[in-house]
């Protein structure tokens, strides 16, 4: 016989082995279950094995005989719960092994099958230990142990209660309903919705000479490319009209909370008028006897819902109409439940309000609409032939309410977190350095032409020469066109649509370090958060810049006067985002990636010894002054972590040296 054939009969072997170990003690279980006494006596456990033909029921082969082992000597018996005969304790369970699957060797439509009776099986020492590496579990959580005496004598052991499971040592916090609510805010302000009802209520009123809608004749128009096929040209159109639908029912939604919440306020106000002449209960009664009038419900029903809407009026008062208007899906449960409503939730509602409304103002402006538009939507009176500025605080003119931006220009032209609550101009938080500080924000770098000319020198040399871009690290086409690109190492940043903007704000470090990025929502470790966009330069001394190089040219990206907000990242010795080079589409890119960024906290990263000491041509041929020098320049890190790297930094050796 072949070592083959061995390993091979082995395997079987052992697979029949622990098939019978799986159902032998369920089925001994069930032989107890039915009366069967077998405490008292001596007993011997018989196995035998059989094939089956399918092709002829009924008719049985041959049984082979594999074993008849005696247990020994009388097997005890122990208490047990009423009804339920006594558990054996002390015969062998073999654990199933990764091959222990159900045998299947078929053979002219025959199939082996183990018939056991209160036996035993003999196994290869091999099978043996892969069944004694576990114990299993048999049924009313009682534990069948195996011999562990020579002279075949059971052992038993003492019954124990399931272990409840053991919590980690570091459990995965969830989320609570308050971080969920105001997750969902930022989420909605971030992610580029348009709360403009009058793009589809405008549209459906107007109809065409064909006898639809504008809004179903306006989704040709709209389509961005000229669809080859019938089908790829319906899928379009529906996709447009999909977007444009949805859209109006999320501004519906909005426009709905908006006159909840003001309700919730007018009824306040109808009840103190009635006061005056009413007890305060007797008041409240009437004011809800005129509502439930007005909107054919029954009292119970509008109880039900002036709670959730309550929570609405209560949403709004601490954090703001924005609070509300890009609340996420969750709102209602957020305030049925009323689980997080307590004094530090509206407290910190209140601290974001500003935030929020920053974030909403700028992300979402107001753009020209037609009078007649207008006037469908707040149902006021407008000159129909005249243009005029409608963004999501023109939701609250349905209530009467302010619709005036109190936030213009850019997203990152203000500074949060301020000392009053309220965001404060960016070039403000520079005056006391700069007099005339202005910052200019870019979506691309720009090159310098008087440095560079029209060259690039972030021109990354392909060979051989390609019309078309693989990705250096997946290896993958990299195109523009969504439709086309196959790269997805920075989906958040190239080759993919990206509606929204990145939800962070810069923010007033209350530590000394002047401004800094805020993460509003997280940041998964290894998503791309922003490149690093300024002037490509060269040749700047003493002053802050990001070097970068390719095998043709060293650069420079200054972000001094303009740039994008990752010019406020500050330095962390222990951070959680880092810079790293990318190519795209042939030019090299300085990329800010997550490490893992919670919602909350500053965007930090480390820049590295370079920043923090001067490097000396010769080191050896320099004097002791000048060494200290240069681990002590004039700059402190304010990381405040533990582990700091340059806490024993001492400035005052500079002005000393220097008067030296």
């Amino acid at each position: 016989m072949s070592t083959h054939d061995a390993a091979e009969l082995e395997r079987i072997a052992s697979d029949i082995a622990a098939r019978l170990g799986d159902q032998l003690p369920g089925a001994i279980l069930q032989l107890l279950k039915s009366g069967v006494d077998l405490a008292g006596e001596p007993l011997q456990l018989d196995c035998s094995v059989r094939r089956i033909d399918h092709a002829s029921p009924g008719v049985a082969d041959q049984a082979y005989p594999l074993a008849s082992v005696g247990l020994g000597e009388t097997v005890s018996r122990i208490s047990s719960p009423a009804g339920t005969p006594g558990i054996l304790y002390g015969v062998a369970s073999p654990v199933k092994s990764p091959n222990s699957a159900l045998i299947n060797r078929r053979s002219s439509n025959r199939v082996e099958e183990v018939s056991s009776g209160l036996a035993t099986p003999t196994t290869s020492p091999r099978s043996q230990d892969l069944r004694s590496s576990k114990v299993r579990k048999a049924n009313n959580s009682l534990r069948i142990s195996t011999p562990n005496r020579a002279d075949g004598r059971l052992a038993q052991r003492d019954v124990s209660l399931p272990r409840k499971k053991r919590m980690p040592d570091n459990p995965a916090l969830q989320p609570s309903t308050l971080d969920k609510y105001i997750g969902g805010v930022w989420d909605s302000i971030f992610s580029g919705i348009k709360l403009d009802p009058t793009e589809v209520i405008a549209q459906w009123q107007a109809i065409e000479s064909s006898g639809q809608p504008r809004l179903l004749a306006d989704t040709e128009k709209e389509l961005l490319v000229h669809h080859g096929s019938v089908t790829q040209g319906v899928f379009g159109r529906m996709s447009i009209l999909a977007r444009k639908v949805s859209q109006a029912s999320r501004t519906c939604r909005s426009l709905e909370v908006i006159v909840q919440a003001h309700w919730v306020q007018c009824f306040d106000d109808r009840v103190a008028e009635l006061v005056a002449t009413l007890p305060r209960d007797q008041a409240k009664k009437q004011t809800i006897a005129e509502a439930c009038l007005d909107f054919g419900w029954s009292e119970k029903e509008l109880r039900n819902k002036m709670a959730i809407w309550k929570g609405y009026y209560d949403i709004k008062k601490s954090g703001g109409w924005a609070a509300l208007v890009f609340a996420g899906a969750g709102l209602y449960r957020f305030c049925k439940y009323r689980v997080s409503f307590t004094e530090d939730t509206f407290a910190t509602l209140q601290m974001l309000r500003h935030r929020f409304e920053v974030a909403a103002d700028t992300l979402h402006p107001s753009k020209q609409i037609d009078g007649l538009c207008l006037q469908i939507m707040t149902k006021t009176p407008a000159d129909p032939c005249s243009n005029q500025l409608i963004g999501w605080r023109q939701l609250l003119g349905i209530i009467g309410g302010p619709t005036e931006r109190t936030y213009n220009d850019h997203p990152h032209d203000f500074v949060v977190c301020g000392s009053s609550g309220e965001a404060i101009p960016l070039p403000i938080t520079y005056h006391q350095w700069d007099k005339e500080f202005s910052y200019v924000h870019l979506e691309e770098s720009v090159i310098d032409r008087e440095v560079w000319g029209d060259y690039d020198p972030r021109l990354v040399t392909v060979d051989p020469p390609s019309d078309t871009h693989k990705c250096q690290q997946c290896q993958e086409l990299q195109s523009d066109d969504p439709r086309d690109n196959r790269c997805v190492c920075y989906p958040t940043l190239y080759g993919s649509v990206r509606p929204g903007s990145t939800p962070v704000q810069i923010f007033r470090t209350p530590n000394g370090k002047n401004n800094g990025l805020l993460a509003c929502c997280s940041f998964a470790a290894g998503t791309a958060i922003a490149e690093f966009v300024g002037l490509i330069t060269a040749n700047l001394a003493n002053m802050d810049v990001m070097v970068g190089q390719t095998d043709k040219a060293v650069y420079q990206i200054w972000q001094g006067r303009r740039g994008n907000f990752t010019r406020f990242v500050n330095h962390s010795c222990q951070p959680n985002s880092q810079y790293e080079r990318f190519v795209w589409m042939g030019i090299q890119r300085i990329v800010l990636v997550s490490m893992g960024v919670e919602a909350g906290e500053e965007i930090t990263v480390d820049y590295s010894e370079s920043y923090w000491k001067v490097s000396l041509p010769y080191p050896e041929q320099c004097n002791e002054m000048l060494l200290i020098l240069a681990q002590n320049l004039d700059k402190v890190c304010l990381c405040g972590h533990e582990k700091c790297r340059y806490r024993d930094r001492n400035r005052s050796i500079l002005p000393a040296a220097t008067a030296s």
